[in-house]
């Protein structure tokens, strides 16, 4: 039944009812058939969702029609502010006010800076991931190279912004991307120059020739006056917003890299054609007056003057497919990149494909579908109701300022009451009192404020955007700690925070990863860039083509505030680190600190760090941890301060050592001394004692003698005396 939807087949008895991979025939009806079912798709669905969604951010919608109805789409007022009677002239409806509150329009250009301040900080939203340890220089290479590719070799800021606001506003945005091939001629014109450098020149470029008749000698100077032609400098790889009127999708698609049909079909001149490489006179069979395939309103709100053209049409319906299907007859559908022109989309081109080349930017994807919703989906039916609301709030403010007229029109003359000019004159006869007055109307809009304080609230919930948010409500942070503003401003941001992962996992991964394999599969190049400050040769044709993306995981994390008091913090301790271990520690070194220092110059939107600091090469970095250095002036104080405390330490523990040994050699002085004394008094004692034992000893002795001569005989011969 898929099938039979989708083919539109010619009346006919052998007509195919399926498709057959063997039959050319078939193949190209099943191509048509996607094709005109993906332009269905686009017209009858996509299309009038977004047009209502431009009309509500432009304040186009909702509007007051002449009859009355409250809200139409049938009438496009240019001033929102104007009354029905500037619009339809006098004697038109009755005066009221058409205000148009704009709350689409509000809350997608106050989440888009944020978003934009995430996508185009310091550090790379995206990087390549390498598949070893030893790839992680291509790596690095690789990511700064596509970086400059997107930011420097194309507008990569206007292209992001584009996309991210047809996200928010009408669901989807589109960024594609083409190797450009074509060829382009420019011109340089140089005055009094000398022969040698225009030589210089010439062999500066291959192509680089001088412009017949243009090489004249300056009669004045002397010089040469000439003129260079040559050719611009491809391949180069580009980048470019698509509007989505001119996108075609499946309808039956879950995600966008699976989607049988991606196409994109606009309206091209036939020079541009030409310069792809296509026939001129194949493209003037498709030549067209009017962009008969644009059924919306899109382009025409945004510029209006495609509709008052007058030129004579030179352009082609031309669209770029990428196609699912099985050409080959394999059982496996391939994915084909074919080109068609026309409004019976016309085959010029079928090639095989490896990708789309195509990302969708989506704030707010759907399970399971490929187009999801938009800010415009949460905010709409908020404006349409503040708008009924303030619009009733103003007329009746308009009638109690300017009451109603009442007068006798018998007695009063009709010409002067009809007019409204200050202090203007009313003629009448009889009692004024009786012939005008005036009917007050009471203001009754007072009722109807808190109401509309309340669908503000109930916009900051379904969008996470208030004053909070952006620091500027006083009631939320009027005598509240840096902390509790910190949470009041990090909570209302984090629905912000959210649509930035969005983006960045969905269309800016999709875009980065295809850039760099448009990159890798492209002719080899060899290009010399200043990226960081610092000169480097990139070799495309050395990048892995097998590297993934990988998206920032701290993504829009805390405020700037918060950031940059982190990075502070990480310096602190790399100077600490730095300081004590010196260059060879293993923690911290020069590159790690100038990452710091970078990241903290472009948190305060200084992006040219190379004005401040110079980033050195490996090879000068291996010389400055390796080569010896004389100490500078602090490392000199430092160390005579060490020397200073290491003398003055020496000094105190010599004399405490030195007053130890004292005390001990006196305390063995005095114990030698004690010693000594006990024992004199102990020789004393005992020789005191032995003194008296021998006086005792004397004394007996004598006693013995004394005793003896007493009991002695006498003898005569010695005259009695002892032998």
């Amino acid at each position: 039944m898929a099938i039979e939807r989708l083919f539109t087949f010619k009346d006919g008895s052998d007509t195919p009812t399926s498709y057959d991979p063997g039959d050319p025939d078939t193949y190209t009806q099943f191509i048509h058939a996607l094709i005109t079912d993906a332009r269905d798709y686009e017209n009858s669905v996509l299309a009038p969702k977004r047009d209502e969604a431009q009309k509500y951010y432009y304040g186009l919608l909702p509007s007051l029609n002449p009859d009355g109805t409250p809200y139409s789409d049938t009438l496009i007022i240019e001033d929102p502010n104007a009354t029905f009677e500037q619009i339809l002239g006098p004697g038109g409806a009755v005066s009221k006010s058409s205000f148009v509150s704009t709350d689409v329009r509000d809350a997608v250009l106050m989440m888009l800076p944020s978003l934009i301040r995430i996508f185009a900080a310091s550090e790379n939203v995206i990087s390549l991931v390498p598949r070893s340890p030893a790839d992680d220089p291509m790596a690095e290479q690789a990511t700064n190279y596509v970086n400059y590719v997107f930011w420097q070799d194309n507008p990569g800021f206007l292209t992001l912004y584009g996309a991210f606001k047809d996200a928010l506003t009408v669901k989807t945005g589109y960024i594609k991307w083409w190797t450009d091939n074509t060829k382009a001629t420019k011109r340089k014109q140089f005055v009094n120059i000398t022969m040698e450098q225009l030589q210089t020149l010439l062999g500066e470029d291959p192509t680089a020739k001088v412009l017949p008749g243009s090489l004249k000698q300056n009669p004045d100077t002397g010089g040469i006056d000439v003129t260079i032609e040559g050719q611009e400098n491809k391949p180069l790889t580009r980048i470019e917003g698509v509007p989505p009127e001119e996108m075609r999708l499946d309808r039956y698609a879950r995600t966008f890299a699976k989607s049988r049909i991606v196409g994109h079909e606009r309206i091209v001149s036939i020079d541009e054609l030409t310069a792809m490489g296509y026939d001129r006179d194949l493209c003037a069979n498709f030549l067209q007056t009017q962009d008969v395939h644009n059924f919306t309103m899109e382009s025409m709100i945004r510029n209006p003057g495609r509709g008052m053209s007058t030129r004579v049409g030179d352009g082609v319906l031309y669209g770029e497919w990428y196609i699912r299907i099985d050409s080959d007859g394999d059982g496996i559908a391939e994915l084909r990149y074919v080109c068609t022109m026309g409004e019976a989309h016309q085959i010029v081109a079928d090639q095989p494909a490896n990708r789309i080349k195509f990302a969708l930017f989506s704030c707010d994807p759907i399970s399971h579908t490929l187009v999801g919703d938009s800010i415009a989906d949460l905010t709409t039916d908020v404006q349409r109701i503040k708008t009924n609301m303030t619009r009733g709030v103003l007329d009746s403010l308009a009638e109690s300022i300017n009451p109603k007229t009442v007068v006798n029109e018998l007695i009063t003359n009709l010409d002067d009451a009809l007019n409204d000019d200050l202090g203007a004159v009313i003629r009448t006869r009889g009692d004024p009192g009786n012939a005008v007055q005036f009917a007050a109307t009471p203001f009754v809009g007072q009722a109807a404020l808190p109401v509309l304080e309340y669908l503000d609230a109930v916009l900051q919930r379904r969008t996470g955007l208030s004053d909070a948010a952006k620091g500027l409500d006083p009631k939320a942070l009027q005598s509240s700690t840096m902390i509790g503003v910190e949470a009041v401003i990090s909570g209302q941001q984090e629905r912000t925070e959210l649509v930035a992962r969005v983006l960045a996992e969905t269309g800016y991964r999709d875009l980065f990863h295809g850039l760099f394999n448009e990159i890798v599969e492209c002719e080899n190049q060899s290009r010399t860039l200043r990226v960081n400050g610092q000169w480097q040769t990139y070799h495309t044709s050395m990048f892995d083509a097998d590297m993934s993306v990988e998206v920032n995981p701290t993504l829009g994390k805390g405020s700037d505030t918060v950031r940059m008091m982190t990075l502070q913090q990480i310096k602190q301790d790399q100077q600490a680190v730095f300081a004590q271990f010196g260059p060879m520690n293993p923690v911290v070194g020069i590159p790690e600190m100038l990452n710091t220092i970078t990241d903290m110059l472009e948190l305060a939107n200084i992006k040219n760090v190379s004005r401040y600091f110079k980033t050195p090469s490996p090879q000068v970095l291996q010389q400055i941890m390796t080569a010896p250095k004389e100490p500078d002036a602090m490392t000199i104080a430092a160390k005579a301060n060490y020397e200073r405390v290491k003398m003055q330490t020496s000094k105190s523990m010599g004399d405490q050592q030195f007053a130890a040994q004292k005390q001990a050699q006196d305390e063995a002085f005095r114990r030698d001394k004690l010693a000594a004394q006990q024992a004199y008094e102990a020789d004393k004692i005992r020789v005191e004692e032995t003194g008296l034992a021998l006086d005792h000893a004397v004394d007996m002795a004598q006693v013995v003698v004394d005793m003896a001569k007493a009991t002695a005989p006498p003898d005569s011969g010695n005259g009695g005396g002892l032998p």
